[in-house]
C-alpha cells in the first residue's frame, strides 16, 4: 500500500477525504496525490466560443491553489508528529474527471483511491449521480468513500459484505492486507436469509471459507459472522446499526447489497453511513 489518491474539487468533503487519507498514509507508510480535473471555462458570444484563458494558465492558477491546500493539511495533520508525515504531493489536468483519475492512477500505480461524500442530505443523489459512482463501476482500482461526518479515529475493525464466493477472494486479500498495517480485525458479514438457508450448512461453509482465506493471505485476524435475518434489508439494517465498525466494504455487482443500500428507502434506513467510510471494490477486481 505505497500510493493513495485524492480526487478534489476543493471542497470541504473533498478536503476532509485528503485528511483522513493523510492519517491513513502515516500509518501505511503511503504517498498521497492529490488530483483535480478542470475543463476550460468556454463563454458564449455572438460572434462564437472561445476559452477565458489558456491550459497553461488555468494549470498554473490551479495549481497554485493546490499546493496552498497541500501545505494546509500537512500543517493541521502533522504538527504533533512531523517525523511521521507522509510525502504529499499533487497534479491537475484539463479533461473530464473520471478520464483524469484514470490516468493519474495508471501513471503512479495506485492502490487506493479516497474520495469524498457530500453530508447527510446529499448522500445517496452523491453517490449514485457522480463520479464516485463512475469510478466505482469503470474504474480499475478499490474506492474508499468518506462521508463529510467521518473523522478518522485509527482503523480497528473492517467489515465485509460477501457471499461467499470466488469473487470475494482478491477482495479479502486486498482487505487483510490493509487490515494488518493497523492490526485490525477483518470480519466477513454474510446475510442469510433464514426461511431459505438455516438448514444448509452455511456456517459450517463460511468457517471453511475463512480457514482457507487464513491460509491464503497469512493473516490470523479475520473472522466469519453470518447475520440472520428474515431478509436481506433487515440484514442490511443490522449491519447499519453496528457502532463498532470503522470501514464497511463491499465488491460492487451489479444488483447487488451496494445497489440496495443506496436505492429507495434502504438508503434512508442506511444514513448511518454519513459516518463511516464505504470501501467499495469495482466489478472487475477478480
Amino acid at each position: 500500500m505505497k500510493r493513495i489518491l485524492v480526487p478534489t474539487d476543493f471542497s470541504a468533503p473533498a478536503e476532509n477525504a485528503a485528511r483522513y487519507a493523510i492519517s491513513m498514509a502515516k500509518v501505511l507508510d503511503a504517498r498521497v496525490t492529490v488530483v483535480n480535473a478542470f475543463v476550460l471555462p468556454v463563454p458564449v458570444s455572438e460572434s462564437g466560443l472561445w476559452p477565458v484563458m489558456d491550459t497553461a494558465d488555468l494549470e498554473g492558477n490551479i495549481g497554485g491553489e493546490l499546493d496552498l491546500m497541500v501545505k494546509k493539511l500537512l500543517d493541521n495533520s502533522c504538527t504533533d508528529e512531523p517525523a511521521s508525515c507522509p510525502k504529499v504531493d499533487y497534479r491537475c489536468a484539463e479533461g473530464p474527471v473520471l478520464a483524469v483519475i484514470k490516468q493519474v492512477s495508471e501513471q503512479i500505480d495506485t492502490d487506493l483511491i479516497i474520495m469524498g461524500l457530500s453530508g447527510a442530505g446529499g448522500l445517496v443523489n452523491f453517490i449514485l449521480g457522480s463520479n464516485s459512482m463512475a469510478m466505482i463501476e469503470k474504474g480499475d482500482r478499490p474506492v474508499l468513500l468518506i462521508p463529510f461526518g467521518a473523522r478518522y479515529h485509527g482503523i480497528k475493525k473492517i467489515v465485509y459484505a460477501g457471499t461467499l464466493t470466488p469473487q470475494d477472494i482478491n477482495p479479502l486479500e486486498y482487505l487483510c492486507k490493509l487490515a494488518s498495517w493497523f492490526k485490525a480485525e477483518v470480519c466477513v458479514l454474510h446475510i442469510i436469509e433464514m426461511r431459505k438457508d438455516l438448514n444448509t450448512g452455511m456456517q459450517a461453509i463460511g468457517e471453511d471459507f475463512i480457514h482457507q482465506m487464513r491460509i491464503l493471505t497469512g493473516y490470523s485476524k479475520i473472522r466469519y459472522e453470518p447475520v440472520w435475518n428474515s431478509d436481506i434489508d433487515q440484514g442490511l439494517e443490522w449491519i447499519a446499526e453496528q457502532e463498532d465498525i470503522d470501514i464497511v466494504s463491499m465488491l460492487h455487482r451489479k444488483h447487488n447489497l451496494l445497489d440496495k443500500i443506496f436505492s429507495g428507502s434502504r438508503a434512508k434506513r442506511f444514513a448511518r453511513y454519513t459516518t463511516t467510510p464505504l470501501l467499495v471494490f469495482p466489478p472487475d477486481y477478480i
